[in-house]
C-alpha cells in the first residue's frame, strides 16, 4: 500500500478516494485512473471488496428504461460495456435471449422502454415450443402474450468489480483501503478530510461516494433521503435444475420478475419483488414466508414445472430512488455521491461512474 503524507504525521493524502468497492465505485476508480494515469485513487471500504448487491446480483443486463433519462442511462451504459471489453479483453458478458410475458395492452409500452429503439415481437411456433420444452407447464392469462426481443447480456458484477480493482491497485501509488468505514465528511484546510469509526483519516483533493444501500447509515445520510432514496430488500430464488442448452430468460413484466439461467451455478435464478422496504444492509437479512408465498404464487400461476425445484436463493439489501433514476450529484464542494440504482446497479453503473467523474472533473454530464 503507498500512501501520501505530508512527512509530519499528517493523514495520508490522496488525488481522488472512492467509498466503496462494488460496481459503481470500483468504475469510479478505474475511469479516473485511465483519465489520468498519475492521479492518486484510494478505493475504501468497510465490508470488503464486491460485496452486497455486487456480490449477489444476477448480472442480468435488459437495456431499457422506464423514463427517457432512465434510457439515457441504460444505452450510455450499454456503450461503456463494450469500451471495458474491448480495453480489458473481456467484460465477463454473455448473450442470453430474452422472452416477455406481458399483457397485451402493455406491448406498446414495453416496446417504448428499449433503450436501444428494439421492438418485440411475437413469438413463433419453433421459439415456442422452446420455451415449453424449458418452462415446464409454461402458461399466461388470456389477457398476456408471449413476445421476443434481440438477445441481451448476463454479467459477472463481482468478477468485474475485482477486476476493475486489480487494474486500479496495479499502478504503485493506488491502494485499498479496507474495514475503514467513513463516519463524517468534512473540509479542512482546502482538502476533504474522511474520518472512519475507528478515528483513523485520511485526506483527498475529491471525493466520490459509492455506497450503495449503506448511504442512509453514512456520513451523507440526510442528503440521500432529502432526494427521496430508501433501502428495499432484493430477493431471488434458485430453481434448483439445470437449465437446457441455449435456454433463454422469461421476463414476467407485470409481476416485475425474471427467471434467467445461471449457467456457472447449474441453476436458475428467480427475481421477484419483495415488499420489505427499510431493511439495511447491515440488519440480518433472509428469505421469508412472505417472500416464498410470493414466488410460490407467480411459479403455480406460469411455470408450475419448477414448484418442487424451488429451493434456497439470494437476498441483500439496495438503495432505491424516486423513478428508479440513480442520484449523481453533489454533496458539497468536491464531493459525488453516486447512489440508486435501484436493482439495476450493476447495468446502470458505467454511466452512473462515468458521470460522477464529470462532475469531479468538470467534463459535460451524460
Amino acid at each position: 500500500m503507498s500512501e501520501r503524507t505530508t512527512g509530519t504525521g499528517e493523514a495520508p493524502h490522496y488525488d481522488l478516494a472512492v467509498v466503496g468497492a462494488g460496481a459503481v465505485g470500483t468504475l469510479a476508480a478505474y475511469y479516473a485512473v485511465r483519465r489520468d494515469p498519475s492521479r492518486r485513487v484510494a478505493v475504501i471500504t468497510h465490508a470488503g471488496r464486491g460485496t452486497g448487491a455486487t456480490r449477489l446480483s444476477a448480472g442480468f443486463d435488459t437495456p431499457t428504461g422506464h423514463n427517457p433519462a432512465q434510457r439515457a442511462l441504460a444505452a450510455r451504459s450499454t456503450a461503456l460495456f463494450d469500451e471495458l471489453a474491448a480495453g480489458l479483453g473481456d467484460a465477463g458478458r454473455a448473450p442470453v435471449d430474452v422472452r416477455w410475458l406481458v399483457a397485451r395492452a402493455n406491448t406498446a409500452a414495453l416496446d417504448a422502454t428499449m433503450a436501444d429503439g428494439g421492438r418485440t415481437r411475437p413469438v413463433t411456433g419453433e421459439q415456442l415450443a422452446l420455451l415449453d420444452q424449458t418452462f415446464p407447464g409454461l402458461a399466461h392469462d388470456d389477457d398476456q402474450v408471449l413476445l421476443a426481443t434481440a438477445p441481451m447480456t448476463v454479467g459477472q458484477p463481482q468478477w468485474l468489480a475485482d477486476r476493475l480493482l486489480d487494474e486500479v491497485l496495479g499502478r504503485p501509488d493506488n491502494t485499498l483501503l479496507e474495514g475503514f468505514r467513513v463516519t463524517e465528511v468534512r473540509r479542512t484546510g482546502g482538502r476533504v478530510e474522511l474520518v472512519a469509526a475507528d478515528g483513523s483519516r485520511i485526506t483527498t483533493a475529491k471525493a466520490v461516494l459509492a455506497l450503495g444501500p449503506w448511504v442512509l447509515d453514512g456520513p451523507v445520510a440526510a442528503s440521500a433521503r432529502d432526494r427521496g432514496a430508501r433501502v428495499k430488500k432484493v430477493v431471488a430464488f434458485h430453481i434448483m435444475t439445470p437449465p437446457p442448452p441455449g435456454a433463454p430468460a422469461l421476463v414476467l413484466e407485470d409481476a416485475d420478475a425474471f427467471l434467467l439461467p445461471h449457467r456457472p451455478g447449474g441453476h436458475w435464478i428467480f427475481s421477484i419483488t419483495s415488499p420489505d422496504w427499510d431493511r439495511g444492509p447491515d440488519e440480518p437479512l433472509a428469505i421469508d414466508a412472505r417472500d416464498r408465498e410470493l414466488a410460490r404464487a407467480l411459479l403455480a400461476r406460469h411455470v408450475p414445472g419448477f414448484l418442487p425445484h424451488l429451493l434456497g436463493g439470494r437476498v441483500f439489501s439496495d438503495c432505491f430512488t424516486p423513478g428508479h433514476l440513480p442520484v449523481v450529484d453533489r454533496v458539497g464542494g468536491d464531493v459525488v455521491m453516486a447512489i440508486g440504482g435501484s436493482g439495476s446497479g450493476y447495468r446502470l453503473a458505467p454511466a452512473m461512474a462515468e458521470d460522477a467523474l464529470n462532475l469531479l472533473d468538470g467534463r459535460p454530464r451524460t
